[in-house]
């Protein structure tokens, strides 16, 4: 393949996927910070006074179904000792709120639709563009769009990539144009890695998005939860009994009449890149039982590779360190499409006025 075709597989591609792309990359430097960020909002109510009496998840629960029966109830943060609130998010298939519970006496300090939460708000975007399955397809199709610029990209400066990653390539920045192609080679070539992993790991999770809407047999049903008459707390007591190690840290509660309590959560023998789902244990909620065990020690290579997707994509595996290098990272595909967009811009100008000149001196000719 010659290197023009490849430039306009390139240009093309950048151009065509490059709004989204913008929008990808901001809002995915913004939501690297999605927990700091719920903190900073609602930190009156998810700081409490230390206390030396147990977490009770048993009445949180009965606080939350008591207010709000027959939802789909998870409990998504479960603080060690009671001096931090219990976090918890409902929903139904129109619709979802988060919830902030007092550890101890269960009572609902907080309890909001996530049309307000700010963080959510930059989810939806950043996965949808707030448009459904639509927005899902048109962001999947522009990731990998994404993926071939920056295969094309990597081929076409392949021979300056060294060169770029030890500054002998010296930047010149003149004017736009020539700082924008600085710029977008720069940048392209020190983020390529960064860019390709959380582009492939984005295209994946959309994949598995919009291939769930497709094989969807139509609206999800309503929850229609059982009745619990098992303790959550001597639940989490058993689990960490039974499996040294376990360390649980999101309860999913059953959502329909044959569900389970299902405990998510990382096992000692993790690394800090598996996703905090790989593991789990599901319970009866009747009589307490468990009903099964998955843990992603036991699994294939391949299992544990699907389990690194979510968390090399938004940067929630290695302390405040990587998230601040996702952040700063994740501005590198909006400033590749607006320098992309300036270059094509100037050139076509160019081109533009160079067939004007010859126009007019084959007139005057």
């Amino acid at each position: 393949m010659n290197k023009q075709i490849l430039l306009s597989i390139h240009k093309w591609f950048g151009l065509i996927a490059g709004i989204f792309i913008l929008v990808m990359g901001v809002t995915g430097s913004i939501i690297v910070f999605d927990d700091e960020i719920d903190h900073f909002i609602h930190s009156e109510t998810i700081e409490q006074p230390n206390s030396s009496k147990p977490v009770s998840l048993d009445k949180a629960y009965s606080s939350i179904t008591n207010k709000h029966p027959n939802w789909d109830l998870r409990f998504t943060n479960i603080p060690k000792s009671a001096n931090r609130a219990i976090e918890a998010e409902i929903r139904r298939p129109d619709s979802r709120r988060f919830l902030y519970v007092h550890p101890v006496s269960g009572e609902i300090l907080f309890d909001s639709n996530s049309q307000n939460s700010f963080t959510h708000w930059m989810l939806k975007l950043h996965y949808s563009l707030h448009s459904g399955f639509w927005g899902e397809l048109i962001l999947f199709i522009a990731a990998l769009m994404f993926i071939g610029s920056l295969i094309t990209g990597f081929w076409f400066y392949r021979k300056a990539i060294g060169r770029v990653l030890t500054f002998k390539i010296r930047p010149r920045f003149r004017n736009l144009q020539s700082t924008s192609s600085e710029l977008h080679r720069t940048i392209g070539v020190w983020a390529l890695l960064f860019n390709f992993i959380t582009a492939t790991t984005g295209a994946l999770i959309l994949f598995i998005i919009v291939s769930t809407h497709i094989k969807s047999d139509g609206p999800k049903p309503m929850p229609n939860p059982p009745a619990v008459n098992t303790s959550i707390d001597n639940l989490l007591d058993k689990a960490q009994t039974s499996y040294p190690g376990f360390d649980p840290s999101y309860i999913s509660m059953p959502k329909q009449p044959n569900g389970n309590i299902t405990l998510y959560g990382h096992m000692n023998t993790d690394w800090p890149i598996h996703y905090r789902f790989s593991n789990y244990l599901k319970f009866n909620p009747q009589n307490g039982k468990e009903q099964q065990s998955f843990f992603i020690a036991n699994q294939p290579v391949y299992m544990h590779l699907l389990s690194f997707i979510y968390p090399l994509h938004f940067g929630n595996w290695g302390g405040i360190i990587i998230k601040i290098l996702y952040s700063l990272f994740g501005i590198a595909p909006a400033v590749l499409s607006i320098t992309g967009f300036i270059i094509w811009q100037k050139r076509n100008r160019q081109k533009k006025r160079i067939k004007q000149k010859r126009r007019n001196e084959r007139l005057a000719a």
